[in-house]
């Protein structure tokens, strides 16, 4: 069922037909709306300061101000704001590095129509994390053993991380495990507080940059 409400976009990127590209395949969605379009990070602070959009869709190689730290200013200034980063670059390190700035989400600019919208509802849902194409990418890169202090968490805590890292969202992770959606934001907040972070894309991040699991070989 759509939204009565539309989510609200704001599409920063510094590449004008990139930004035509993307405004129209967003407005073929009903319940998503463009309210506005930036050419780098200054622009974008000002047009969420004026706007409040819901969503903002970042590019993060832009002039002036680039995309990270426009992340870092919108995520302190406006907290409610969920911040996708829709990028060329699909290394870790920038995965990393928007995610650590405040990102809630990542996406590859090769994501095909149906996989964005998809991804922009479950932003504004609170429930995304990085691409699945993105999580094995990453996960490719955790065979060595980790040098950092190792995180105990429960076996559940580990089924419901291991299935965050899989791309699965909140409804489907409850579904998979026989448990309650209350009962799963349990488990979503022991997580957080033993990783010590804010968010599902937070925590899957954290536990692929970590190898708090054991890389997946599917």
């Amino acid at each position: 069922m759509l939204r009565r409400t539309p989510i609200r976009i704001v599409v920063v990127d510094d590449h004008p037909l990139m930004r035509e590209g993307i405004i129209a395949s967003l407005g073929r969605a009903e319940d998503i709306r463009v309210v506005g379009e930036a050419r780098n990070g200054e622009e974008a602070v000002m047009l969420v300061t004026n706007l409040r959009p819901d969503v903002v869709l970042m590019d993060l190689d832009m002039p002036t101000m680039d995309g990270t730290t426009a992340i870092r200013v919108l995520t302190e200034k406006f907290p409610g704001v969920k911040i996708l980063v829709l990028s060329a670059y699909e290394d870790n390190q920038h995965v990393y590095t928007a995610m650590q700035a405040g990102a809630v989400g990542y996406v590859i600019k090769h994501t095909n129509q149906a996989s964005l919208l998809n991804v922009i509802r479950s932003a504004h849902n609170g429930d995304i994390l990085i691409s699945p194409y993105l999580a094995r990418l990453t996960l490719k890169d955790l065979d060595a053993p980790s040098s950092y202090p190792e995180i105990h968490l429960t076996k559940r805590e580990k089924e419901v991380l291991n299935r965050i890292i899989g791309g699965r969202e909140n409804d489907a992770i409850a579904e998979a495990l026989a448990m309650s959606r209350d009962t799963l934001k349990t488990h979503l907040k022991h997580i957080f507080e033993k990783l010590q972070v804010k968010n599902r894309t937070q925590a899957a991040v954290k536990a692929m940059e970590k190898g708090i699991l054991p890389a997946k070989k599917d």
